[in-house]
């Protein structure tokens, strides 16, 4: 009786050790994964879900300094959309915004008119109040030296969200977002040194929001006061 010789293994590991190692590397990536979103934190989510919300609507493309999982300012990215006639003012300012932090409290974008510096209501102002908070005053005094040394018309203008507010100092929305828009022009000639002639200011209330006010993120992002450097172009 001659005994059946065994087949020999081929050389290597076994076929489905690939299989499996490929498994338990796409499992390694997809908890990597969770662990780096879980971590994120939920001002830069909003700037990133803000972000996309105006990429897929063809809103102006935003520009906002935000903070990294450690909390570190990032810093801006140089938009094509900026026009080059602001593309020195734009540097100054971007640079500026990440030194001191401000994150997702300040937007930059173009517009058909020119270039837009979005500052939030919780970084100028109270709710309801259109005194400038003391914490605001430097930040826009920084700004405004910039500003100074540059040569394009501006205006302020101050928009809030679409909820009411009746009170002895602002009767509606009118008042209150044409009396922030007022406060930050007269800073920036007192204070920051701004030929009063490049200045205008204009209050918006409600109407001209940038998105739905269907939800307190979207309301945050519309109670803004924008200063709005003029093209050479806009008559």
């Amino acid at each position: 009786m001659f005994k059946k010789k065994s087949k020999e293994r081929p050389p290597g590991a076994p076929a489905w050790m690939t299989t499996y190692s490929d498994l338990v590397t796409q499992l390694l990536c997809f908890f990597v994964m969770l662990f780096a979103l879980s971590s994120i934190s939920e001002s830069k989510y909003e700037q990133i879900a803000a972000s996309l919300r105006a990429a897929l609507s063809g809103s102006p493309s935003v520009l906002s300094g935000g903070l990294n999982p450690m909390g570190d300012p990032l810093p801006f990215e140089i938009s094509p959309n900026i026009n080059e006639e602001f593309r020195e003012v734009y540097e100054e300012i971007e640079a500026m915004l990440a030194e001191e932090g401000v994150g997702v409290a300040v937007e930059i974008y173009s517009e058909e008119r020119g270039m837009v510096i979005s500052f939030k209501e919780k970084i100028f102002f109270n709710i309801g109040s259109a005194e400038l908070l003391p914490e605001a005053r430097n930040l826009l005094l920084r700004v405004g030296k910039i500003l100074a040394a540059d040569d394009h018309d501006i205006r302020v203008e101050g928009h809030t969200c679409d909820l009411p507010i009746r009170t002895a100092s602002f009767p509606s929305n009118w008042e209150l977002s044409t009396s922030r828009a007022t406060n930050v022009t007269r800073f920036l000639i007192d204070e920051a040194g701004i030929d009063p002639r490049r200045l205008g200011a204009t209050g918006y209330a409600e109407f001209r929001p940038i998105a739905p006010n269907n939800s307190e993120e979207n309301r945050v992002r519309n109670r803004r006061v924008d200063i709005l450097l003029l093209s050479r172009n806009t008559f």
